[in-house]
């Protein structure tokens, strides 16, 4: 596994879990005010979007490992990004989305690496 391939993964997964827990009333309410709840066809865009990138985070680690490793790799990548995501919201709150939007920035340079790293 690549350090670009696997901070790509990292990413796209840290970006899904921001967009499935924004998702959920409490961490929207907490961004957006006591008693805000996401209207239905944005927490519908926030769950495929976050269903999106789980999969594509999945994908990644696939293709760097195959089938068999990539699998296990990408779960304990999903379960880092858990995580990171969880302290960001316990200890965080308000710096999450600046953290999530910095992060999803940066995707598209990790994937550029990522891609010619496989190309060379």
């Amino acid at each position: 596994m690549t350090a670009f391939g696997f901070l790509l993964a990292l990413g796209l997964a840290y970006c899904a879990w921001s967009a499935l827990a924004l998702a959920m009333d409490r961490h929207y309410a907490e961004l957006h005010g006591r008693g805000a709840e996401p209207a239905p066809p944005v927490r519908r865009r926030l769950r495929q979007l976050g269903g999106l990138g789980l999969v594509a985070s999945l994908a990644v680690t696939m293709r760097m490992q195959g089938w068999s490793v990539g699998m296990v790799a990408g779960l304990g990548v999903l379960t880092l990004s858990a995580l990171l995501q969880v302290l960001a919201l316990t200890y965080w709150p308000t710096r999450g989305p600046a953290l999530t939007r910095i992060v999803l920035f940066g995707l598209p340079l990790l994937l550029l690496l990522w891609a010619m790293e496989n190309l060379l």
